[in-house]
């Protein structure tokens, strides 16, 4: 049975190296998937930004968005706006689909973190090097600062920070190993606890359909923590629920992210180009990727809703998937393995339009399937990818002109192999008439079409 089900539904992680994304010569530095996971953008060590279309793997926009490296990376929850973080000590909010600059902030320092508010594209929070961090509203420009006023922490400075999944709470971690969760709408600080460590939390993750938390911290355990256990703290020490670590080299993660129901845990390792793979639930590990030695790691990211994971090292995008093996037998379930060439015996009526032997229910059932009209243009969105507040999820149809609605995908014009090819317009309007309907040249130019022409 086991046998069965692994062979139906496979495992749900990655198991090997499938290529690379092309980005035109470009230094990778950082990279985040949308919603869906069928766009993902890729910021560079020049300050350039790429959109790249997941399904295609081809470049769909290109922005100039930063002077200095891109340190981070945010996607709006319809997909049509990108938030981009620079060592420049600015961030740059783009309108995806029309390639335009919508906002630019400058700050104090360098940013080392921006996210959208995940049900409000108009807010966002930054964490800048030595500061607190600010949620900055666009449009009309308000900037709130957050501030720690919980008991022994004059000294603390805030080394992370997190929306949680609903933006109900902004969660920050501290360099001393403390968790302190404000109220987004109010900034009033809600609760407060330590870890079983005074390490630095140097990361805080948070699944898109996960009450989890999880935390990357100095001391190289990733831990994880329920949500609603943390908010009903004051101080007090809070164990994990979950943790994982490499027992045997003991190496720190440069960066962890999860599958989007928050079942397997990926650490990037800081010593090699090494994605250590979890269970979260049992902290037993599964699975080692293994890329070229002597490649430092930059980033990693979990898709969306596939068992893909993307890794950032020298500069190169590493595609992870998993391991794809041809079972014809699984597609025709009257498939047969032949060890030799058999000469085969056509049936009797095998290849008839019409079978004289075969029973009149069967024949009705085959034409009713024949009837069956499959639709191939609609556009009919996932009810899994909507959150459990979302009632209607038909409000995630995008619409036909991709003027409203969220962005699934980004067109892009066929390639031209050679445009001198192209049949050119005539230089006068004459010949331009002869080319056009007839009747719409009368039309236009106000006089009748004769009875007689053709």
């Amino acid at each position: 049975m086991g046998e069965i089900l692994d062979r139906t539904y496979g495992t749900q992680f990655p198991e090997e190296l499938e290529g690379h994304l092309d980005l035109q010569n470009a230094s990778a530095n950082c990279c985040k998937f949308n919603r869906w996971g069928t766009i993902v953008a890729v910021g560079c060590t020049d300050g350039r930004v790429f959109i790249v279309d997941f399904i295609t793997k081809n470049i769909a926009r290109t922005f100039s968005a930063h002077a200095l490296p891109v340190s981070c990376l945010s996607w709006s929850r319809n997909g049509r706006k990108l938030l981009t973080g620079s060592a420049d000590n600015s961030i740059a909010v783009f309108d995806v689909l029309a390639g335009t600059l919508l906002y630019r902030i400058r700050f104090n320092s360098m940013v080392t973190f921006a996210m959208f508010h995940p049900r409000d594209d108009n807010k966002a929070i930054v964490l800048q090097v030595n500061f607190p961090p600010t949620v900055e509203q666009f449009s009309p420009r308000l900037q709130k600062v957050l501030t720690n006023d919980t008991p022994g922490s004059t000294d603390e400075v805030v080394s992370c920070v997190s929306y949680d999944r609903k933006g109900k709470y902004i969660i920050t971690g501290t360099g001393k190993g403390k968790l302190i969760i404000y109220n987004s709408d109010t900034l009033r600080c809600v609760s407060w606890c330590k870890q079983n460590t005074v390490q630095q939390i140097r990361q805080i993750i948070v699944p898109m359909k996960s009450r989890f938390i999880i935390t990357n911290t100095q001391d190289r355990v990733i831990r994880t923590y329920e949500l609603e256990d943390l908010i009903h703290q004051r101080g007090g020490t809070v164990e994990a629920k979950y943790k994982v670590l490499d027992m045997v080299n003991k190496a720190a993660w440069k960066n962890v992210c999860t599958d989007s129901d928050g079942l397997y845990v990926c650490g990037a390792s800081t010593k090699a180009h090494s994605l250590y793979i979890w269970e979260s639930n049992t902290g037993s590990l599964i699975k080692i990727l293994h890329g070229n030695k002597g490649e430092a790691l930059l980033d990693a990211q979990w898709h969306p809703t596939r068992p893909i994971i993307l890794s950032i090292a020298q500069g190169s995008v590493s595609l992870w998937t998993q391991a794809h093996v041809e079972n014809w037998s699984a597609f025709a379930p009257e498939f047969q393995e032949l060890e030799e060439n058999e000469k085969y015996v056509e049936k009797e009526g095998e290849f008839d339009m019409e079978d004289e032997d075969a029973d009149d229910d069967q024949t009705n059932k085959s034409q009713e399937g024949e009837d069956d009209i499959v639709d191939v243009v609609g556009v009919k969105p996932d009810e899994f990818l909507a959150s459990s507040d979302e009632e209607d999820h038909e409000s995630m149809r995008p619409s036909r002109n991709l003027e409203s609605g969220p962005l699934w995908y980004i067109p892009v014009p066929p390639d031209v192999d050679n445009p001198e090819a192209e049949r050119k317009l005539p230089d006068s309007i004459e010949d331009l008439d002869r080319l056009l309907n007839p009747a719409w040249v009368a039309a236009a130019k106000g006089i009748d079409l004769p009875k007689n022409h053709n």
